[in-house]
C-alpha cells in the first residue's frame, strides 16, 4: 500500500482559495512570465486560468500576479511579493505535511 492525500486552503465557507492546481499554475506563470503559456503546459483554457487566478485574488484580497497588457512590447505576467511569498509557503508546507504524514504512514501501516 501507498499513501495518497490531497491538501488545500479552504475560506471561512469553507471553500477552496489554494491547492495543488492554483500551485502549479502560479509556479508555471513565474517560470514562463505569461498566463497564457501556463495554462497551455496544464492543459486548461486560458479563461480558466484566468478564472482560477481572479477568484483566489478575490478570496485572498490581494494580487497574485502583476498583469501586462500585450501590444508592440508584448505582454506578461509575473508573480508579485505576496503570490512568491503565498507560493513558497504553501510548498513547504505540503513538504513537510508530506514528510509527516509519511512516516506516521509507516508507523501504522508498515509492520
Amino acid at each position: 500500500m501507498k499513501l495518497n492525500y490531497k491538501i488545500w486552503l479552504e475560506n471561512e465557507q469553507g471553500e477552496r482559495v489554494m491547492g495543488k492546481g492554483l500551485l502549479a499554475l502560479l509556479s508555471f506563470i513565474d517560470q514562463t512570465g505569461s498566463i497564457n503559456k501556463a495554462a497551455k503546459e496544464l492543459e486548461m483554457s486560458y479563461r480558466a486560468a484566468w478564472g482560477k487566478l481572479n477568484k483566489a485574488e478575490e478570496e485572498l484580497g490581494y494580487d497574485l500576479i502583476e498583469r501586462r497588457s500585450g501590444g508592440r512590447g508584448g505582454g506578461g505576467s509575473r508573480l508579485t511579493e505576496k503570490g512568491n511569498n503565498l507560493l513558497d509557503k504553501f510548498n513547504k508546507f505540503s513538504k513537510k505535511v508530506d514528510q509527516e504524514l509519511n512516516i506516521m504512514f509507516l508507523d501504522f501501516f508498515d509492520r
